[in-house]
């Protein structure tokens, strides 16, 4: 369920408001600070994309590790 919220100072933050194409870019643009107002979508797509990246890190280091011990 979605809420809805009149605070002006956090309207900015929607992803409803994002560039369509922002999936084909190599470089994410989306906000990860999480603030008051967000609706639980917007939190769990933030946690999401920061789990996301920290796996991405840990299995770029095991990659490089592996290559190295195959040498």
């Amino acid at each position: 369920m979605e809420t809805l919220s009149y605070n002006k100072n956090y309207a900015n933050n929607s992803y409803s408001n994002k560039d369509v194409l922002s999936a084909f870019k190599e470089t994410s643009q989306k906000n990860l600070a999480i603030h008051q107002g967000m609706s639980v979508k917007e939190i769990s797509e933030i946690v999401s994309e920061k789990i996301i990246a920290v796996v991405k890190e840990q299995f770029e280091a095991t990659k490089i590790q592996y290559e190295t011990k195959g040498r």
